[in-house]
């Protein structure tokens, strides 16, 4: 008797409370192409959010511009000589030009309001990069930009 014969006595585990359940891959992670073009809302606090559309999905701009911005660096890339720096602004420039879609309550460092504008996106991406981090990750979660999970997300 081998372990594989073992293995395969070990029963399935279930659960009880889903018997029967079928999951439904469509509602599981198909998007809506007008949420990830047109955006999403993330709060960042009393007053305060940053308007995205998704990184990727049915916003194709964003993977034209990083492949056009990333083009003329691509043997850099290859051989593992981007400097950290350039690769940074140039991440920035393309969300400003493909993600960031808008802003609310957001102030420079002193507290002034600060417009939303090209310059000003980059501006902040680069000077808060835990926050570029969190758009980021946020714009390239596909729960993000589904209806079920931001209605979800609203009643809770």
């Amino acid at each position: 008797m081998g372990w594989i014969y073992e293995f395969e006595q070990i029963p399935y585990p279930q659960n009880p409370d889903i018997k029967g359940a079928v999951m439904n891959l469509y509602k599981a992670f198909k998007a809506d192409g007008n949420m990830e073009k047109d955006g999403i809302d993330l709060p960042y606090g009393e007053g305060v959010s940053i308007r995205i559309a998704r990184a990727g999905g049915s916003n194709s701009r964003y993977g034209k511009l990083l492949g056009e911005r990333l083009k003329p660096h691509r043997r850099q890339m290859d051989n593992g000589t981007l400097d950290d720096k350039v690769a940074e602004r140039i991440m920035a420039e393309v969300y400003a030009d493909a993600v960031l879609v808008g802003w609310q309550g957001v102030t420079d460092a002193d507290g002034a309001p600060l417009e939303f504008s090209r310059d000003n996106c980059i501006r902040l991406l680069l000077d808060l990069p835990e926050l570029f981090r969190d758009i980021q990750e946020q714009a390239g979660r596909v729960a993000n930009f589904r209806k079920a999970e931001l209605e979800a997300d609203a009643k809770n």
